[in-house]
């Protein structure tokens, strides 16, 4: 089954995202390709840290990237309720003791420089090989659904998240599917070193101009 899913998507990789990275959906449909899984698993991340900045339009992006599975059935909805996030973790939005945890998982993000990534934006994709091919096991033939599972890792704490990314029998394009990623981003890693530094930082100093030049008025 694993032979379905091209050989470069199947090893782990570094993954590059537009610089500046989206905003807002309108941008993100720009800069994504979402026929390609590692694109969405990443900018998955990155919308879950717009979520810090823009809770309107973080969740927005989440939602484009992201389908609710039918119940043993071979359908699916796009965007879900939530696109994937927990209510529970709204509170956190605001307080800036957990700002800085899904910025983390990027490159460059450490405690020298309070988890702030350096530009253009990069994230460490592994492929969980063996999830993949248990998930399409029990999915591919009985439910049409493809499916691919990356995880990515913390550099504050080296806490581990899955995410699950599945293309649908009659689609074109990949969407997240594992619920849990979202708030798995924000797992309390607050005992890392440089907390208070973290707390400064913002993950994104880019500017209206850059993304006027980038991606449109």
């Amino acid at each position: 089954m694993s032979n379905m899913l091209a050989a470069e998507w199947k090893k782990d990789q570094i993954y590059t995202l537009a610089d500046p990275a989206p905003w807002n959906p309108g941008e993100l449909k720009q800069a994504a390709d979402v026929a390609d899984p590692r694109a969405v698993a990443a900018y998955y991340v990155w919308s879950v840290t717009r979520m810090t900045d823009s809770r309107e339009d973080g969740l927005a992006m989440l939602k484009y990237l992201f389908a609710d599975l039918e119940p043993f059935g071979r359908g699916f909805k796009e965007g879900g309720v939530n696109g994937g996030w927990d209510n529970y973790f709204n509170e956190r939005l605001k307080d800036p003791e957990y700002f800085w945890l899904p910025r983390a998982y990027f490159e460059g993000a450490d405690a020298q420089n309070g988890y702030k990534p350096a530009r253009p934006f990069r994230l460490e994709l592994y492929y969980n090989g063996p999830n993949t091919d248990t998930i399409n096991r029990q999915s591919l033939d009985a439910l049409g659904r493809l499916n691919i599972v990356y995880w990515v890792k913390s550099h504050a704490a080296g806490c581990q998240v899955n995410i699950t990314v599945s293309k649908f029998e009659g689609s074109d394009r990949w969407y997240v599917t594992s619920g849990t990623s979202a708030s798995g981003l924000f797992y309390d890693q607050r005992s890392a070193a440089g907390v208070s530094l973290a707390k400064q930082q913002t993950a994104d100093d880019s500017t209206q101009e850059e993304h006027r030049a980038k991606y449109g008025g």
